[in-house]
């Protein structure tokens, strides 16, 4: 289980979100999530809203991957100072997510020894009950922040 988020932390932004779904607050219909750096992990703290359900009361599968996924590239920019894209994004659901209460999302580089990418693992935890969990591989682009996409 992660550190708590502290509200007199800031939260780490992405240089140029260009609107992203996941973590933009540009983006009106997206997660907005935002994120907190402790120490090697990357932590959000989010609930997730019921129009984002799949069946009655629980988060829609895609959205608990979507919510993976962007923790485990903030983990790698916010951590190791790099942009990557996601090659491979394994999920294990382990119990149903709730819409509508708090939940805690990390995730961490565990995998460093690639040369064209990063081992990352993340998981949704609803107090201290593990509820989804993911592993992937992150292939590290070569672009500075100024470069960006829009």
């Amino acid at each position: 289980m992660g550190v708590a988020i502290n509200p007199n932390e800031p939260f780490l932004t992405f240089p140029n979100d260009g609107g992203c779904f996941g973590c933009s607050a540009s983006n009106s219909s997206g997660l907005g999530l935002r994120f907190q750096r402790h120490g090697e992990e990357v932590e959000v703290e989010y609930t997730v809203p019921d129009h984002f359900h799949g069946a009655p009361g629980v988060v829609h599968g895609g959205i608990v991957a979507t919510i993976l996924d962007e923790v485990s590239c903030a983990a790698v920019v916010f951590v190791e100072d790099q942009f990557v894209v996601t090659g491979e994004l394994t999920i294990r659901y382990e119990k149903a997510v709730p819409v509508g209460e708090p939940l805690t999302i990390t995730g961490r580089v565990v995998d460093r020894s690639h040369p064209k990418y990063l081992i990352v693992e993340a998981h949704i935890e609803r107090g201290s009950q593990c509820l989804a969990r993911s592993t992937g591989k992150f292939f590290v682009q070569e672009r500075q922040p100024a470069d960006a996409v829009p």
